[in-house]
């Protein structure tokens, strides 16, 4: 491309604000059009699907460019920040009627949009968060912090927090740190730049649909935040401190209009919350389905009854951070169990808080520069239901017992009004604004402030109404003076108001119309009177339109303003919708109120699963209830035995699922339930793989078993269904017995634990270990059906009933009748060294030979035995020693039966 193609003004003008955004594509606004060139629309072009042109087509130095219109541009900036991209925002902020002569119209980037601050929350999806992150690791916090420190902003609410996590010597990022950055999900991460790659690598690993952005080591100098939230300390040097620094130090340079909304910073511990991580967000599928990712058949669509977007995002949230406290649990019971009580009260809390609306993005759309004046209406009409909100909870006698009016509890936090905010609002805007382009300086957009605001405007309101009725009028006066029938007013957007007169009327036009524009069958005259009331006319509307973009500038700054107090409100609001939300599905369900202390046991009578339950109800089947009891002391352990479709993984779900409602502060699905309090749910529930890390379904099982193995503590409630069936049954069967020992037997741990399996062999282990108990659920079978009752009882299955299940399922009957004579056969080995038969005369491989020792030692059973001796058991991890024992196993197993 020639140099001459870029040296237009324009073109100059546009590379030069590319170059202060090198790294985004820069989208230049053009008039009703925001345009991209060279390389960014070549790049933009396919990913946007839109036409690639050029400037100057023709020209063998035609510029490459694409454009979208300025209505639809959200749509397209979304698009591209969510595939990881920046987008630079420019704007013309001036009047292009204001600029004279040659020069161009000054432009200016006025936001930066990262996949973490998505610009203008309007089409989001409303129960979604999309939280920026910044990361500060140990190496960069100085002044002795082994901490890492965490803040993270979900910009298009101003939630903001920040909290530290310790080291634990790991060298790359800590598991804590990996839990945390997967509750939050975010859609960016800062990262110091001198942080190092493996770190980079291993978020890029663990968050693949974030994009991880390098800044500058200064910014998270807590001295030099350009913006001071409540909360924030500029003198403190913690690592969350400096995190929140850094993360405030990235808004000011990308979106500095933000800061004025985040008013509060807000701290926190990751020991308030019970920990739920990814996997177990996943097997028990909290806010997705694992069919197809979307909310159907999740536990938040289930709790899913609120009106608000803000009190479906509470939820989520609640969901993701499930209390330990006792008393902050008790406190949210109190607030859903008074709104259980008083039927009315909640009916009018929940009309009233539908009118709410989503306050909490209502402000962060007011805040942004390219705000409209219908967002500050909406804003308006946002504030004003508040009122009505605090007037919904006085509870009356229809509610309450004779002459007892319970009060709501503390829980129950009103939102207080801002009747500054809507008084500003009301007084300025129209009821209903007229639609405006964002970011338009157009001159003609007018009309959305009151009349009687401010008298300068009303003044040239009635000025330019006189001139438009005199324009009006001239028409039918012009052609009865000069008899010209065919003689019209018309008005160019260039050449302004002339008076059209067609070629065959020309020798009757007056010889003091002076000639204005000429067209192909017509000719454009004025006048000196018309030239002047035009002057008058545009001058009027120009000031008129200018007027009223500074009234709705000067509103909307007072209103911003206001951010503080109107998010305090947003915030009391969306959690009311929240504990409503609950106690609906409560009153609906028939759910009951659950004890959570500080005691070791899970007693929970008629347990019901919640997602489950009314799945069957609109199938008209009901759903068979159960008991749980474990006990650290006691029945630690439940070991479930049975056929696949009896019911073992569903109880399992449920299980975990009532234990974190119970934290949640929620209402369960059970006649009644006691929790003692749990600290973490560790799940390793169904089979999946991992092939862009390379990592097999078996793989993926251990190293879940792993962690478990690992992290649980003697407060954690552990979910284990069919462990060890990812690979052959004698080295299956091996790990599960000895991950049952281990959480058995290992001092200072015996974790609650749920232990569902096929390998019949485990219920031995409640013959030598005093804490496992054995239960399954019942099945009944009449020739060659089976019917499953759902109803668990203690003891161990008798048989599996697979075949039987395998021709529920379909297979062919040749299939079907093949399995039963191989069946058949194994059954006539089970008697064979080596083999023990189960009670129901199924043939199961015996985990011990029953056949003579021989001899003496084979040589893989001498390898296995120096191996044995080998290891050290105090520096071995529970993911060695699974890793050592397959080995083994399947070393013993190359030598054959004995």
């Amino acid at each position: 491309m020639t140099r001459s193609a870029l040296a237009t003004p324009m073109m100059r003008q546009y590379l030069e604000l590319k170059a202060r955004h090198p790294g985004a594509f820069l989208f230049y606004r053009m008039g009703d059009f925001y345009e991209l060139f060279l390389d960014d629309a070549q790049r933009a072009a396919p990913l946007l699907d839109i036409a690639l042109t050029t400037r100057d087509r023709g020209k063998p130095d035609a510029v490459p460019m694409c454009g979208v219109p300025a209505h639809s541009i959200d749509v397209h900036v979304k698009r591209l920040a969510a595939l990881g991209h920046r987008i630079a925002i420019c704007e013309q902020v001036e009047d292009a009627r204001s600029v004279s002569g040659r020069r161009l119209v000054r432009r200016e980037v006025v936001e930066v949009v990262t996949p973490g601050l998505v610009g203008d929350p309007e089409g989001l999806d409303s129960a979604q968060e999309v939280a920026l992150v910044a990361l500060l690791p140990p190496a960069a916090n100085g002044d002795g912090d082994v901490a890492w420190g965490l803040a993270a902003l979900e910009a298009s609410t101003g939630d903001f927090r920040a909290t530290s996590i310790e080291a634990d010597g790991q060298p790359s990022l800590p598991d804590a740190v990996v839990a945390e950055l997967g509750r939050i999900a975010p859609r960016e991460c800062l990262l110091p730049r001198d942080a190092s790659e493996e770190i980079a690598r291993r978020l890029h690993a663990e968050l693949p649909e974030a994009s991880v952005t390098r800044v500058d080591v200064d910014d998270f100098d807590p001295a030099a935040a350009p913006a001071r939230p409540d909360g924030f300390d500029a003198a403190a040097r913690d690592a969350a401190t400096r995190a929140a620094a850094g993360l405030l130090g990235y808004l000011g340079t990308q979106q500095p209009f933000v800061l004025r909304r985040t008013s509060r910073l807000r701290r926190y511990a990751l020991g308030d919350a019970m920990v739920v991580d990814a996997a177990t967000r996943t097997h028990l599928e909290l806010f997705e389905s694992a069919e197809d990712r979307s909310r159907r058949g999740t536990l938040l669509e289930r709790l899913d009854a609120a009106v608000t977007p803000p009190g479906i995002r509470r939820l989520a949230r609640w969901i993701a951070y499930p209390l330990r406290c006792a008393g902050q649990i008790a406190a949210r019971q109190d607030a859903v169990g008074w709104l259980v009580e008083h039927d009315r009260s909640r009916g009018r809390l929940r009309a009233a808080l539908r009118d709410v609306r989503d306050l909490e993005r209502l402000v962060s759309k007011v805040a942004r520069p390219t705000a409209t004046p219908r967002d500050l209406v909406a804003l308006r009409r946002s504030l004003e239901a508040l009122p009505a909100v605090a007037v919904s909870l006085a509870p009356d006698g229809e509610d309450s017992l004779p002459g007892v009016a319970a009060p709501p509890p503390p829980g129950l936090r009103v939102p207080r009004p801002v009747p500054e905010a809507v008084r500003l609002v009301a007084e300025a805007l129209v009821d209903e604004p007229p639609i405006l382009l964002r970011g338009s300086r157009g001159a003609g957009e007018t009309g959305f402030i009151r009349e009687g605001h401010r008298p300068e405007l009303d003044a040239l309101r009635e000025g330019a109404r006189k001139g438009r009725e005199w324009i009006a009028g001239l028409e039918a006066r012009e052609r009865e003076r000069t008899g010209i029938t065919s003689l019209k007013v018309r008005f160019h957007p260039v050449h302004g108001y002339g008076i059209e007169v067609t070629r065959a009327q020309q020798g009757r036009v007056p010889p003091e119309y002076e000639r204005k524009q000429t067209l192909a069958s017509a000719e454009r005259f004025t006048t000196p009177e018309l030239r002047e009331v035009e002057r008058t006319l545009l001058g009027a509307n120009e000031r008129a339109a200018a007027l009223e973009r500074e009234i709705f500038e000067s509103v909307r700054q007072a209103a911003v303003e206001m951010a503080a107090e109107i998010t305090a409100a947003s915030d009391a609001a969306a959690e009311l919708d929240a504990l409503a939300s609950l106690a609906e599905i409560a009153r609906q369900g028939g759910w009951v109120r659950p004890v959570v202390d500080e005691s070791d046991g899970i007693d929970i009578r008629g347990g019901r699963h919640p997602v489950i339950e009314p799945l069957l109800a609109r199938d008209g089947l009901g759903f068979v209830p159960n008991d749980t009891d474990l006990d650290r002391d006691g029945s630690q352990i439940l070991l479930l035995t049975g056929p696949n479709m009896s019911g073992k993984s569903t109880y399992l779900r449920q299980v975990a699922l009532l234990v974190l409602l119970a934290h949640v502060g929620s209402f369960v699905p059970a006649e009644s339930a006691r929790i003692g309090e749990v600290d973490r749910i560790f799940t390793r529930v169904g089979a999946a793989d991992r092939l862009a890390r390379g990592e097999s379904t078996f793989m993926v099982e251990m190293r879940e078993c792993a962690q478990i193995l690992s992290q649980a503590s003697p407060r954690s409630l552990v979910i284990l269904d069919e462990l060890g069936r990812g690979t052959s049954t004698f080295d299956g069967v091996s790990i599960a017995w000895a991950v049952a020992e281990y959480l058995h037997d290992t001092p200072g741990l015996r974790p609650r634990t749920l232990f569902a399996t096929h390998y019949h062999e485990l219920t031995e282990l409640a013959q030598t270990r005093a804490r496992i108990r054995n239960a399954h659920f019942e099945v009944r079978s009449h020739r060659e059906d089976v019917i499953f009752l759902r109803r668990m009882v203690a003891g161990g299955a008798s048989r599996s009933y697979g075949i039987q299940v395998a021709r529920m399922a379909g297979l062919p009957e040749r299939v079907v009748a093949r399995a039963r004579e191989l069946l058949r056969e194994l059954e006539g080995q089970a008697g064979e060294p080596g083999r023990a038969r189960d009670a129901g005369g199924g043939a199961q491989l015996g985990l011990f030979s029953t056949s003579p020792a021989p001899s003496g030692p084979s040589a893989q059973e001498a390898e296995a035995l120096r191996s044995l001796r080998a290891i050290d058991p105090g520096r071995t991890t529970p993911l060695e020693a699974l890793c050592e024992l397959h080995r083994l196993v399947s070393l013993l197993a190359e030598q054959g039966p004995a």
